[in-house]
């Protein structure tokens, strides 16, 4: 019995110890993981707080509150309140430093790339972002933080911040965690980072490691427990009898230990605790738990000075509330009666609460329901945020937008947006939706337009209208690329011109008829020269033939005269009526020097009537142009004939008309010049006027004409005071090929 009593006794004993240990192996695992989280929450909050004041410096910088020397001011005061930072800097959306604290602090981030991007992509996009883990010259392991600067809807760069990451377990670490654990980061790869002490830190089951954001990226907080294992009992039962009354003193200061570190943890707790509360009461969204009757158990400070109500006069008040505005209350009502009921929508409710002093605002409310540490569903949670402002600003822009709209939809021009990859209509006014029959709810389609950067006129060939359309890239309010197309409805004007054209047509015709009139005597004379030769050289022959006294050379080059004569004066009734007959516009190449030459052939009579001197400077003969070469005779004819009609009443000695070709800079010029009277000053903005004539029997169309014809060909005409006295007509036309 005794023997038995003892191996019962040892047995008990072995199996105490072991059920005690693997209670330590729990409690110290528990201990474990709730220190790792603590302390993990403490170094994400210190990381945290480092953000909010880079977003502190981002808002003074943006508000132009923050010039370059407090900057560097501000950072040296926190780079000495904390020591993990190492450097700030301000850099642009392409990651280069504007400012810098130390100089050129940038530099070690320019050289990794995959640090880089996070940069400027915080630069680029308007969002917060970190880094990395990476090695920072004389520092070791570090991390970046990255906070835009954001004005409207551009960004301005983003503030920087480079955290060290041994600073950071050195200085926010306590005393008594660095005792019991090896706390330090490790990488996605399970690679030690940095470790407080500094020695690689094992991955084993007293170990325990929980995600760390920001920065990511994989990095987390590893904690090892320093404290040994339980010894090995290689021959237990030997060593137990051995060892009794030792073994009862040891668990006895074992459970002394455990109850020692239970009081540690206790007190981590009720920090943790306070931690939380502070972080609670640091919100700015107000925070309202109720039981499952809607009595209210708490309220956090934020809601309080929503309400501006002390926390003692909510605690266990039921609906209806005071904070509930009376012209919301049926509202708020059926808010509440809808959370109780659990139907709480994901997007939240909308409501509306007065403060103590009767002043109205609006929150935006969501609702979970609230569990305990068993489980148990024991009420709700309700945050709420004041979105009084933001609404205001909604209001604001719907009716900024609204204006936009009307301005838009008041336009004679049809304005649509589309974009640029699916073609996808985003935005048109009314015009465009009337002109292109898509109506109001009509589907949205690719704008039935011209190609990209294209511009000029467009032709409905369903509506039959013409359309004067402007097209340029621009960006949509997403900054996606779009086209902005403008097209003006221009049938009329186009209707308008066709009617002018024909009517010049028209008259371009009966001024050449006209014109036939005045050369119908000239035509006659020169007539007369060729028929007079042929008939001189006709009676020759035959009186040669007569008496026998002509050869067959000498008759061959006499009809060959015949014939010559013949053929100039077919030429001469060929050119009469290709000049009036009326016909389309044809361009053809046309040598200037054979052009004059016909125009002077038909000025000869004029000419010679009015005993006019003809002065020729002929500088460009050989030049050929591409342009219809009877209406260009007739623009020289009708401006050499105005100047010999204008030098009439001069004396005969002074009647001298000047006809000079010239090349200038890729232009030719045709000027017709006249000593007559000139041009008062105040007809020359008239002169080309249609209907417009100095001329007593005029009808006032020639040099409208003319003006006509030489645009026709991208040219220009126009009129100088010729020095000496009379006026110089000028014809210049472009040398090079032109679209028409």
């Amino acid at each position: 019995m005794p023997n038995l009593a003892l191996i019962c006794f040892l047995a008990v004993g072995v199996a105490l110890l072991w059920f005690i240990r693997a209670n330590e192996r729990d409690a110290q695992r528990d201990a474990l993981i709730e220190d790792v989280l603590w302390q993990e929450q403490a170094l994400r909050n210190e990381v945290l707080g480092r953000q909010r004041q880079l977003e502190a410096l981002a808002h003074d910088y943006v508000r132009g509150d923050l010039s370059e020397g407090a900057f560097y001011g501000r950072a040296a005061s926190l780079m000495s309140a904390s020591a993990e930072v190492v450097a700030m800097a301000l850099s642009n959306e392409y990651g280069e430093a504007v400012w810098s604290y130390p100089e050129q602090a940038l530099e070690p981030l320019q050289r990794v790339p995959a640090a880089m991007e996070p940069v400027q992509r915080a630069g680029r996009i308007g969002l917060p972002a970190s880094t990395p883990p990476f090695d920072y010259p004389g520092v070791g392991p570090v991390v970046a933080i990255a906070f835009p600067a954001v004005q409207g809807n551009q960004t301005r760069g983003a503030f920087v911040a480079v955290i060290s990451l041994k600073s950071l377990l050195q200085t926010y670490v306590p005393w008594w965690i660095a005792k019991r654990y090896q706390l330090g980061f490790v990488d996605i790869e399970r690679r030690t980072v940095a470790a407080r002490p500094e020695q690689p830190l094992p991955d084993s089951p007293q170990s325990y490691d929980i995600a760390f954001d920001p920065p990511g990226y994989g990095l987390r907080l590893r904690a090892v427990a320093l404290q040994g294992g339980w010894p090995v009992w290689r021959h237990a039962l030997y060593w137990l009898l051995a060892a009794l009354s030792g073994l009862m003193v040891w668990s006895l200061w074992v459970l002394k230990r455990h109850m020692r570190e239970r009081l540690v943890a206790e007190r981590a707790l009720l920090r943790e605790t306070n931690m939380r509360r502070a972080m609670e009461d640091s919100l700015v969204s107000g925070i309202l738990a109720t039981d499952r009757e809607g009595r209210i158990l708490h309220a956090n400070r934020a809601f309080c000075r929503m309400v501006g109500t002390e926390p003692e006069s909510l605690l266990g008040s039921k609906p209806p509330f005071d904070f509930w505005s009376p012209e919301a209350a049926a509202r708020c009502e059926q808010v509440f009666a809808a959370i109780l009921r659990g139907e709480s929508p994901a997007n939240g409710f909308s409501l509306r609460f007065r403060r103590r002093n009767g002043e109205r605002f609006d929150v935006r409310l969501y609702s979970s329901p609230l569990i305990d540490g068993e489980g148990r569903h024991t009420g709700w949670v309700s945050s709420m945020t004041d979105v009084t402002e933001l609404r205001r600003e909604r209001e604001a822009l719907k009716a900024s937008h609204e204006r936009f709209v009307a301005v838009l939809n008041g336009l004679d021009a049809a304005v649509a947006v589309t974009d640029r990859k699916s073609g996808e209509l985003l935005l048109s006014n009314r015009t465009f939706r009337e002109a292109f029959r898509l109506g109001d709810d009509g589907p949205l389609c690719a704008l039935p337009l011209r190609q990209p950067d294209a511009g000029g006129e467009w032709h409905d060939t369903i509506g039959g209208r013409w359309y004067q359309h402007h097209r340029r890239a621009t960006l949509w309010v997403d900054q996606s690329q779009v086209w902005l197309d403008i097209a003006t409805d221009v049938t009329e004007r186009k209707l308008a011109i066709d009617r002018e054209r024909q009517q010049a047509e028209k008259l371009q015709q009966t001024a050449r008829l006209i014109a036939m009139g005045e050369i119908a005597s000239s035509l006659a004379h020169e007539l007369n020269q060729p028929l007079a030769a042929i008939s001189s050289y006709s009676t020759a022959c035959r009186n040669l033939v007569a008496n026998g006294q002509i050869t067959a050379e000498e008759l061959d080059g006499a009809l060959e005269k015949i014939a010559e004569q013949s053929r100039r004066a077919a030429a001469i009734i060929r050119g009469i009526r290709e000049f009036v007959q009326k016909r389309e516009p044809k361009r053809s190449p046309c040598r200037i020097g054979d052009l004059v030459d016909t125009v002077l052939s038909l000025l000869a009579a004029p000419l010679n009537r009015y005993y006019v001197r003809l002065v020729e400077l002929r500088l460009a003969d050989d030049v050929e142009l591409s342009a219809d070469r009877v209406m260009l005779e007739q623009v020289l004819f009708n401006l050499g004939k105005n100047a010999i009609e204008a030098m009439i009443d001069s004396e005969p000695g002074d009647r001298e008309l000047t006809l000079e070709t010239r090349l200038r800079e890729g232009w030719l010029d045709l000027v017709v010049a006249d000593r007559g009277p000139g041009i008062d000053p105040a007809d020359v903005d008239k002169l080309f006027r249609p209907f417009y004539t100095t001329k007593a029997e005029g009808m006032g169309m020639g040099l409208n004409i003319c003006r006509t014809i030489v645009e026709h060909h991208q040219g220009r005409l126009w009129v100088e005071e010729r020095a000496g006295g009379g006026s110089r007509f000028i014809v210049s036309l472009p040398l090079g090929p032109r679209e028409c």
